[in-house]
């Protein structure tokens, strides 16, 4: 019977990889030697998020520290044509963690968390400012997962008026249960779609007066009532299947 070849591990590091040599920390080695299980001599992909990707094999692994060995350049992974935007609004820690790792491995271009009638979380300055970095880890290691290059761009949470001012696509759409129409109907194959996800208890009269007046369009996702994380990676999965590289 045939191995099956084990799959090249990628590591993402924000920092330049032109050199043959890269110091890595006391973290970054603990992850490649008991989250990836390196040994030494194993290979690796690094991925600095700003186009570039190398092979790479580690070369002094140890408790305080490891280096790499950098090598060939890799041609990485290209984005998505659909630009996708998803405007969640804030649902409970764990279901946002859900919505950042998956649509990051579905090729969401931006995620914009907002603040609507019916959130249960809200956030202070600080715990926001935390909750992004968390995020942004998350996405990284998923760009690990997945082969993607640039994780998305993930914006510090805000009111749904801000978040919808900053969104700019050529379709811009909102989950409604009663809505009929479907992300199908869509006129024409659009290059930028930011779509609106509401929270548990779904969007209040206010946030669809504010996402009327954005111009946001009314759409479903068929009969069944979703909850707020399966919804969000439900559209990000039609829309790429429609219009992106799904």
């Amino acid at each position: 019977m045939t191995a099956l070849k084990r799959r090249v591990p990628r590591l993402f590091l924000e920092r330049d990889l032109s050199g043959d040599k890269l110091a890595l920390d006391e973290r970054e080695a603990h992850y490649l030697g008991h989250v990836l299980r390196l040994k030494r001599g194993d290979e690796l992909v690094a991925v600095n998020g700003l186009g570039t990707e190398r092979r790479a094999s580690d070369v002094t692994l140890q408790r305080r520290g490891a280096e790499l060995e950098l090598r060939a350049t890799v041609d990485a992974l290209p984005p998505s044509r659909l630009e996708l935007t998803l405007v969640q609004a804030l649902p409970k820690s764990d279901a946002m963690d859900l919505i950042v790792q998956k649509a990051t491995e579905l090729g969401a271009h931006a995620i914009v968390p907002v603040y609507t009638e019916f959130s249960v979380v809200k956030l202070d300055a600080e715990r926001a400012e935390r909750r992004v970095e968390h995020w942004r880890r998350i996405a990284e290691s998923a760009c690990e997962q997945c082969g993607r290059h640039v994780p998305p761009t993930i914006r510090a949470p805000g009111p749904l008026l801000e978040g919808l001012d900053a969104v700019a696509a050529e379709a811009r759409l909102a989950l409604d249960p009663d809505a009929r129409a479907r992300l199908a109907d869509v006129a024409a194959p659009p290059r930028q779609v930011a779509v609106a996800v509401g929270p548990e208890g779904g969007f209040g009269a206010s946030d669809w007066r504010r996402l009327d007046a954005a111009q946001f369009a009314r759409v479903g996702l068929g009969p069944r009532v979703l909850r707020a994380e399966t919804a969000a990676l439900a559209v990000c999965a039609v829309a790429q299947s429609l219009w992106g590289d799904l």
